[in-house]
């Protein structure tokens, strides 16, 4: 739950709103020497003045593009500014005219991992520590890239040999903090972060990681708090500015919206249209509002319905409560209209990071198709689960449940499974599930007994400005008690933009032949759509 919003990793950097005067500068630079451009080049980059600095380099390199210290100073400059992939270009050019330099060798590193080259930056580090066994920023580097990629055991075992040898490392309790707040331990993370804090109560770092800890604790108004002081010690830290516009996303109202097709090989198509706005109250209290409508039709029928619905959310601590109530109507070709009403109420609990709990009802009329719509049911839902984090890359899961039908029908369901990250961006996993209905019903799928299982696998790339998941699965499925066992397979992805604080368009699409993915049992279905999420 928690780990999946952990910061990206932290390049705090000189601000680069401190720039000397360039026009006298660049009137010295022109005619010296390569030896005094240096110097000069030097000079600035000791006063902080980086913008003079960069221009004095770029003359260094105009006349020796080999020079080794204005390649790694121009490398520092470029990933300070977040220019990763220029950044490595000029280290590379230093560190192959100098292979053996320390001071290259780890700045190499340190960019690798911001640019989430991970398993390049721990080769570097590995052959570092190989020659330098105890050389801090080595292990300290090793430590944090294996943090961002995702090894969080392995990377809290550094941090803690660290804090063995010197248990006034700050950069080490730091760390520790975050790997506990990662991996979900947001009470020990806190402890953790103001061991840090009482004894220096203006360290940035600190004061950002506690603000990231109360914002996924859902302590909005703490988490502004933590970052607009750390902004006051220092307004151009990278994270402290994170922190401020995540608050601004979690709190902010919002309003979504999405359009999605459907078709099965049973020729039911659908197309619905959802729009929502959410908006918080409180601290811990948020209300949502939504409106759908819906278009189904197959080869003999169509039909229509929209719908309203309010809802509230209450968290506090540990424990989150939902609920909502609405009515929809229902407009089949040949039946009369009739209008539904609709409710839902759920909870969620995780006592430990280690273990969730949620229980939830809803009740609502069965539209799914336009042959069920002309039916006039309606079906309550009662479900449960349950999820383990024995690691911190694996979860398990199971769940159960019941379903009521108004035509006399009753419906159970068991889910298992379980999800292995493999570093940051691909998983795999597998799933099981088996439902049976107590009769079959006229109109939908409903056999004595069904069942899964599937092998599955799936790989997200997240940067700030896009998304995009893939996901694909393949197993067995068995319709019936007394049904043949047949290959089963499913393909989903999504992609879009994102832009501003948490404004977002995805394209997703899903393609499959489970049979219980069609309200109808049909063996190929396949969905598309649109979804659009904006800050107000």
């Amino acid at each position: 739950m928690h780990g999946t919003l952990r910061p990206g990793p932290c390049k705090t950097r000189p601000g680069f709103g401190r720039r000397g005067f360039l026009i006298g500068m660049l009137g010295v630079l022109g005619p010296a020497s390569l030896a005094a451009q240096q110097t000069v080049a030097d000079e600035a980059w000791v006063q902080g003045r980086y913008e003079t600095a960069r221009l004095g380099y770029q003359q260094v390199l105009a006349q020796d593009p080999r020079d080794i210290h204005a390649n790694l100073r121009m490398g520092m400059l470029l990933s300070w500014q977040g220019k990763l992939d220029s950044s490595l270009v000029f280290l590379a050019r230093a560190r192959a005219a100098d292979p053996s330099n320390l001071e290259i060798r780890l700045t190499q590193a340190r960019v690798l991992a911001w640019n989430k080259e991970y398993a390049a930056a721990l080769a570097r580090y590995d052959s570092l520590l190989i020659e330098y066994p105890t050389l801090r920023e080595a292990v300290l580097g090793r430590a944090r890239t294996l943090g961002w990629s995702g090894h969080l055991d392995a990377s809290r075992s550094i941090y803690r040999q660290i804090i063995a040898r010197d248990s006034t490392d700050h950069e080490a309790l730091v760390g520790v903090a975050q790997v506990s707040a990662w991996s979900g331990k947001l009470g020990l993370a806190a402890e953790e972060y103001r061991k840090v804090l009482n004894r220096n109560p203006r360290h940035v770092e600190a004061l950002v990681g506690l603000g990231y800890v109360y914002l996924w604790q859902g302590r909005t108004a703490s988490a502004r708090e933590q970052a607009r002081f750390a902004l006051t010690i220092d307004s151009t830290h990278t994270a402290g500015r994170e922190l401020r516009h995540a608050v601004r996303e979690a709190t902010r109202p919002t309003v979504e919206s999405s359009a999605n097709w459907s078709n099965d090989s049973d020729d039911n198509t659908r197309f619905g249209q959802t729009l929502s706005a959410t908006a918080s109250l409180v601290e811990g209290v948020g209300v949502t509002g939504t409106v759908n409508a819906l278009e189904t039709s197959d080869p003999l029928r169509e039909a229509t319905r929209v719908g309203a619905e309010a809802g509230i959310s209450v968290r506090s601590g540990a424990l989150q409560i939902s609920g909502g109530v609405g009515a929809r109507r229902l407009y089949p070709e040949i039946a009369a209209a009739r209008t539904s009403a609709t409710y839902h109420a759920g909870a969620s609990f995780r006592p430990i990071p280690q273990l969730g709990l949620s229980v939830g009802y809803s009740r609502s009329p069965f539209d799914e198709i336009a042959g069920l719509i002309e039916r006039g049911l309606d079906i309550e839902l009662l479900e449960g689960g349950a999820d383990v984090r024995p690691t911190s890359r694996l979860t398990v899961y199971g769940g159960a449940g019941t379903l009521w039908i108004s035509d006399g029908n009753h419906r159970t369901s068991f889910v298992g499974g379980a999800n292995q990250k493999l570093g940051r961006q691909f998983f795999i996993g597998l799933l099981g599930r088996t439902l049976s209905y107590e009769q079959r019903g006229t109109g939908y799928f409903s056999p004595d007994r069904f069942s899964v299982l599937e092998g599955v696998a799936g790989f997200t790339h997240e940067t700030r400005s896009w998304l995009a998941y893939l996901s694909g699965g393949l197993g067995a499925q068995k319709v019936g008690a007394r049904g043949a066992t047949q290959t089963e397979w499913h393909v989903e992805g999504r992609v879009g933009p994102r832009w501003g604080i948490g404004n977002r368009i995805e394209l997703f699409g899903l393609i499959t032949n489970s049979a219980v993915s069609s309200t109808t049992g049909a063996f190929r279905y396949r969905a598309a759509g649109l979804s659009m999420r904006l800050g107000l």
